[in-house]
């Protein structure tokens, strides 16, 4: 053979390998790297929490009893959540829609379950057991239950009712036994205390605690919170302009019809739409129950439940929504930079805004172990009554929360400082004219005016 022609074989059999090389290299995917794949995903596009049913999201502020005249709550916030989970085990029968004919009439021996904002009546079967599943889902809103015990027949009736005259209201029944468990309550004296009702207003109907609150001075320790799941997630891989603001801790990402800002030193995610949803004059919103439900699946679907949250506020006027962050069953009402809750608001059936805090809190902080003790509920009505700061036309609601402080010391840990807030307008202040050490001498000289 000649020395030309085996040059060409040999030319061709390395060229033949090199293409089969090729080839091979094109279709090996080693298995890890497949496996390491879908673990990034799964980290890239959730941030830890946790996913949430309406029944895990929606829970009552108060259950009031009201006994000869008196009116009486849980003293320990705990006890309001273990009754509550006992209630959604309860079977209602003979469930009806009626008219709203306010209060029942019979208060020397009631129970009254107040919940901050009005629910839409198509979530009562996932909030309890209906003993018909063929029963539509009814139209209406609820903010109030009062249950009427029998006294010659057994069980209880259960009233939905709302405060707003025109809502349509809804009637069920409770067997004996359920209706036992909640009088068991009721009658337990260790674990009540005497509320007070605000300026005696039957309208609004603000229960607050008769005497002196002693609650715990607590610390949280928390974490930081991953931009990159909420971005892969919010802008759902559209290409992204990232523009860093002065501040290493501030950022602004977008793709001209959505914005996302890391706000507050890095604490607080904002994202906006900013092209509106219509294609024409008529804008469609949602229902006060698929805000609800459509805000709580746009959470799961990142597990964004990564505290524990409470509904507050279900405004279908503005399509938003507001959730509380909860620390020993007391709500949040006030933080720095809003670290306390979260809003989706809605422009049409897509999210339009979207707040949430960029910190994870772990509550198993060691505390102070001090206790602060606030004035007492008859302190507070009269002062919020004789002073010229506070509208009593427009106070909405009365409640002891936690103000969240971040400590000086720490850039992690944050204080929870109990106070009294009033709601107006649809936002809570701290009253912080009225603090323990001039509550006496407050009082005392605002009621000489």
């Amino acid at each position: 053979m000649k020395v030309e022609t085996l040059k060409s074989v040999i030319l061709v059999i390395l060229i033949g390998f090199s293409l089969l090389l090729t080839v091979a290299l094109w279709n090996y995917q080693p298995e890890y790297e497949s496996e390491g794949d879908e673990e990034r995903l799964i980290e890239e596009t959730t941030i830890g929490g946790e996913e949430l049913d309406m029944a895990g999201i929606v829970r009552p502020k108060q259950f009031v009893f009201h006994r000869d005249g008196a009116h009486y709550s849980f003293e320990d916030k705990e006890d309001v959540s273990l009754t509550y989970s006992e209630m959604k085990n309860w079977t209602l029968s003979n469930f009806v829609s009626t008219e709203n004919t306010g209060i029942p009439s019979d208060q020397d021996f009631m129970a009254e379950v107040i919940f901050p904002t009005n629910i839409p009546a198509q979530a009562i079967p996932q909030l309890f057991s209906l003993d018909n599943s063929d029963i539509e889902p009814p139209s209406g809103q609820f903010n109030r239950i009062f249950v009427t015990f029998n006294e010659d027949e057994n069980g209880a009736e259960l009233l939905f009712t709302s405060d707003q005259a025109s809502s349509t209201s809804f009637r069920a029944t409770i067997n004996n036994d359920d209706a036992d468990q909640l009088q068991s309550s009721m009658n337990n004296e260790e674990l009540l205390s005497e509320q007070i009702l605000f300026a005696g207003d039957e309208e609004k109907r603000i229960f607050i605690p008769k005497d002196k609150v002693a609650l715990q001075v607590d610390s949280v320790d928390s974490q930081e919170i991953g931009i990159l799941p909420l971005r892969n997630e919010l802008f759902d891989g559209s290409p992204v302009v990232r523009e860093r603001s002065a501040s290493t801790t501030e950022q602004r990402l977008t793709d001209y019809s959505r914005r996302l800002e890391v706000l507050g030193s890095g604490n607080r995610l904002e994202y906006t739409k900013l092209t509106s949803n219509t294609n024409s004059d008529v804008q469609t919103a949602l229902s006060s129950f698929d805000l609800l439900e459509s805000s709580l699946n746009f959470v799961n679907t990142h597990e964004g439940w990564t505290d524990p949250f409470q509904l507050t506020s279900l405004n279908p006027s503005r399509s938003l929504v507001e959730y509380h962050m909860y620390f020993n069953d007391l709500p949040l009402l006030n933080s720095s930079d809003d670290l306390h809750k979260i809003e989706v608001e809605y422009d049409g059936e897509e999210e339009q805004r979207y707040v949430r805090p960029l910190r994870d809190f772990d509550a198993s902080f060691p505390g102070s172990g001090r206790e602060e003790e606030l004035p007492s509920g008859e302190t507070v009505s009269s002062f919020l009554q004789d002073s010229r700061q506070y509208n009593m036309n427009v106070i909405e609601d009365i409640q002891v929360g936690y103000s969240l402080v971040q400590q000086s010391s720490s850039y992690e840990v944050y204080d929870l400082k109990p106070a009294w807030f009033v709601l107006e307008n649809g936002n809570w202040k701290e009253i912080k004219e009225i603090s323990s050490g001039e509550v006496g001498e407050q009082a005392n000289a605002m009621g000489t005016n």
